[in-house]
């Protein structure tokens, strides 16, 4: 499993972790090439770290909202059109596992306490 994590100055981060595959077409996305990574010193708990990060500056963070509602939404209909009307459990989770992880990390983008994301 991947992570990708998001930073708030002085609490531990929160990871999202995904599937390898996952993890590899968001990196081959629009989501990879918004905001730029620099070394940035963070303090994690009582510790200063430094770290490779995007700041979650309202640009960023907007740029990365439109992306995942549209992934969203693409991700939606490819579950209408493939799903069916009475999938396996197994079928349900394979399918439903993008929407997922797009939700989690839109929610993470949304929310304005998290000032730095770290895509690797």
């Amino acid at each position: 499993m991947l992570d990708i994590s998001f930073y708030t100055e002085g609490q531990e981060p929160h990871s999202i972790e995904m599937k390898e595959d996952f993890f590899e077409w968001l990196a081959h996305t629009n989501f990879s090439r918004i905001g730029k990574s620099h070394p940035t010193v963070i303090k994690i708990e009582e510790e200063k770290e430094e770290l490779l990060l995007i700041k979650l500056d309202p640009e960023n963070r907007q740029l990365l909202k439109y992306f995942l509602r549209d992934a969203i939404i693409l991700e939606s209909e490819k579950i209408i059109e493939n799903l069916g009307d009475a999938p396996s459990k197994e079928d349900y989770q394979k399918v439903t596992y993008p929407l997922k992880k797009l939700h989690e990390l839109r929610r993470c983008v949304e929310n304005e306490t998290y000032q730095y994301l770290q895509r690797a």
